[in-house]
Order: C-alpha cells, then sequence, then structure tokens
C-alpha cells in the first residue's frame, strides 16, 4: 500500500478538490465537535518525534528536515482501517488513538480534511486520496466503502508492471501536487505489492502582510557547524502573535483571513533546535502559554527546503513493529490472508517539498505507504533575527493541526523570479 500526501503551490484552475464555497459558521462548529484537542495534539506530538528522530541522524550534515505530519495521519489512517488486533494497538499507540472507536478516528480525520479544504480567503488547499488495487486480490468490501466514504479515495487498478505502475502514480502525485513531487517512488513497486493508497495534499498561502520586497537583503546565517552561509533575508515590522522563553522565540505569520498561520521558533544563541524540541515534547502547552500580541522587528530567510524519507524504520523505533513484520503484521479487516499472501507494511516512503518568499508559501509533502504481501499590545518592538537553524510549522488555527513542521538547518535559496 503506497499512501501520499502533498502540500503545493497551485493552479486554482486545476485544484478539483479544493471547494470555492466556505462552509458556514454551523458547518465549522460542527466539524470541530468532532475533532478532540488530544487527537490533533497526538498527531503533532507524532510529527515532532519524527523530526527528533530524522534530527539525529541528518543535522551534522545540515540537511533540512520536512514533514506533513497531516500527510502521514492520514496516510496511516487508511492502513489502520484495515488493521487487527496487536498490529492495529501497535498503531494506535503511536498514533494518538487508543482508546478511540474506529468510527471515532474516521470522523475525525473527515472532519478535519472538510475544515482544511475550507481554509479561507488567500488560501488554497486540495486533498485528494486513491487507491490501487492488484487484480484478482480480495479487497474486504466494507474496508473499501469506508476509505472511499471517509477519505473519498479514487479507486484505481494498480499496474501489473511495476515499472509502469511506478510511473503511473508517480504522474497522479505530480497532478495532485501542481507539479511539485513528480517523482514519490524512486524505485518500482515489488511485484508481490497488493494495494497502494495515496493522499495528496495541495496548499497554497499568501501572507496576509506580505513582505516588501525591497525591504530583502543579503544577511549571513549560522549554520550547525559554525560556517556562515548568506541567505536572502526578508524584513517586516509588524503585529504578530509572539510568545517567548528563556530559551527560544515564537512568532506566528498569519495566510489569508487568518485561518492558518506560519509558525516559528527560534532558539536563543547558544541552544540547540533538538532541546528546544524536547522541551515542546515534555509540555505542548508552552508556546502559548503568555502569547500575546507584540511589535515585532522581524528578519526571515527567504528558502526552499525538501527532505525525503523512509519512515519505516523511524516508526518502528516509536512502537509501530508488527505492521511492518511479514508474518506477524494483520490487516484480515483490508485483505484477508490467502494461501500465497498475507498483507504487510513493506515501506512508507515520505517526501516533502516548502518554499518560503514575500508573497507567502508554496509547499507539497508526499508520503508513500508500501504494503506488500489576548491585551493591548506593548509599543516597544521585540526583534527577532531568525539567522540560525529553526523550526517552523504549517498550522490551522481552528484545531492547532500541524499541516506541515520542519527543521531548517540550511536555508536553499529560491530560484529568483
Amino acid at each position: 500500500m503506497i499512501i501520499t500526501s502533498c502540500s503545493a503551490k497551485g493552479d486554482p484552475n486545476k485544484m478539483q478538490f479544493n471547494s470555492n464555497q466556505e462552509l458556514s459558521e454551523a458547518e465549522r462548529n460542527a466539524a470541530l465537535k468532532e475533532i478532540e484537542p488530544e487527537r490533533i495534539q497526538a498527531m503533532n506530538t507524532m510529527g515532532l518525534n519524527i523530526l527528533q528522530q530524522m534530527g539525529t541522524k541528518d543535522k551534522t550534515d545540515g540537511n533540512n528536515l520536512l514533514i506533513s505530519p497531516y500527510s502521514i495521519a492520514a496516510a496511516i489512517g487508511m492502513a489502520y482501517n484495515g488493521s487487527v488486533g496487536e498490529t492495529r494497538r501497535e498503531m494506535a499507540e503511536v498514533m494518538g488513538w487508543s482508546g478511540l472507536e474506529m468510527e471515532q478516528v474516521n470522523a475525525s480525520q473527515a472532519a478535519l480534511q472538510q475544515l482544511l479544504t475550507h481554509p479561507g480567503k488567500g488560501i488554497q488547499i486540495g486533498i485528494a486520496n486513491s487507491m490501487w488495487m492488484k487484480d484478482g486480490i480480495p479487497v474486504e468490501e466494507t474496508y473499501q466503502t469506508t476509505v472511499q466514504q471517509t477519505y473519498e479515495a479514487e479507486i484505481r487498478t494498480l499496474n501489473g508492471q511495476p515499472a509502469q505502475a511506478k510511473e503511473e502514480i508517480n504522474q497522479w502525485v505530480k497532478q495532485h501536487t501542481e507539479g511539485m513531487i513528480p517523482n514519490l517512488m524512486q524505485e518500482p513497486p515489488e511485484k508481490e505489492a497488493l494495494m497502494i493508497l495515496v493522499n495528496a495534499i495541495a496548499f497554497d498561502g499568501n501572507w496576509m502582510d506580505e513582505f516588501d520586497p525591497e525591504y530583502t537583503t543579503d544577511e549571513e546565517f549560522k549554520l550547525v557547524n559554525g560556517k556562515d552561509l548568506s541567505v536572502r533575508m526578508m524584513h517586516q515590522t509588524k503585529q504578530f502573535q509572539y510568545s517567548e522563553k528563556e530559551d527560544w522565540q515564537a512568532v506566528r505569520l498569519p495566510y489569508g483571513d487568518g485561518q492558518m498561520h506560519l509558525l516559528v521558533v527560534l532558539p536563543r544563541e547558544g541552544r540547540a533546535l533538538d532541546e528546544i524540541q524536547q522541551q515542546l515534547l515534555d509540555d505542548h502547552e508552552r508556546l502559548d502559554t503568555g502569547s500575546e500580541y507584540r511589535l515585532v522587528e522581524l528578519s526571515l530567510p527567504r528558502f526552499r527546503a525538501e527532505y525525503g524519507i523512509n519512515l519505516k524504520e523511524t516508526l518502528q523505533q516509536m512502537g509501530m513493529k508488527k505492521a511492518f513484520d511479514p508474518y506477524a503484521a494483520d490487516f484480515n479487516k483490508m485483505i484477508p490472508s490467502g494461501p500465497n499472501w498475507q498483507a504487510y507494511i513493506g515501506q512508507i516512503q515520505h517526501r516533502a517539498v516548502m518554499e518560503v518568499n514575500e508573497q507567502g508559501t508554496v509547499a507539497a509533502a508526499s508520503t508513500m505507504v508500501g504494503m506488500a504481501a489576548g491585551s493591548a499590545p506593548p509599543t516597544d518592538p521585540v526583534k527577532m533575527e531568525v539567522n540560525r537553524p529553526f523550526m517552523m510549522a504549517v498550522v490551522d488555527k481552528d484545531t492547532g493541526a500541524w499541516v506541515f513542521a520542519g527543521s531548517i538547518y540550511h536555508p536553499d535559496p529560491l530560484e529568483k523570479n
């Protein structure tokens, strides 16, 4: 099974999964009632845990780390519907779904998808799902119906020729990420592949207050190894939601009419990014404690970040073990075990792309799960110079869901417009 989730700058004429009709207040409130804050926090925490796991391996190389917690949750959610027994228990524990009925998980996922695809003015999001099935595999009808109804998934036939299957899936992902993820699958699926599940999300957000390009200048960004990198630094002094502690500063830059924002967390000089992430894992309310609108003199690099990883090992370390075991995995609610097969997760590929510039943010992320057999603001401005490694997240305001999250160690330059 392959699941992808992507976010990208999109052509509104191509974003067929994004409704132009906004939700009414009653519809929005009804959707919010289906989403428990604890589930959103579990998703965000899962994202932070993955960033930390990846960071211990890659930060010394200066690689940017970028994922979509929402994408990963949606991808695994489709597989979770087919799981049974100990396989389901482990998946639930890692994803924060323990103690919930499957109907609750699905209702929450469907409500979050509804809210994200109606993000307000200045933001466009399109979400698409598909299920690619090998001919002759007896997929449970109840499972197929659930994936179609909850995730609005398209049903596709998985090409029996691995090379052709790779091409068809990559084209599907490319189309639904506005071309930002052209090659999710680096290798053809194994011949034993029974099913591929794909989730794609396309995102295009314009700042509520754009940065003036005339004030963008060449400045130095300090890398982990102590060297300096020349970056294009954007500047803006505006009222932003801001919080700080002894070890870090955090600011939220709103998109559109404010229904989503970019959260930027900057460690103080001498503090490491993984230390700050551990603080947030220990106390997820820390970011919002004392948060208020302040006049912020902000310096933020314009950059492009791209990252790809097989999440199998990371999720195994987090406790999701049986799902990947070809002999112990139990996905009988998806594909009943037969004489020649037993379904298990062979791999989970994730790829994310993000660009931040004076106008806003464009991003794309793709996850592939391979299944084989406040108060008046003070007047004095606070200075926040994002000139060293930082964490960021694209956040849905109403739910607090992290659509994207990343650790930026090396702001790669954007192509000149």
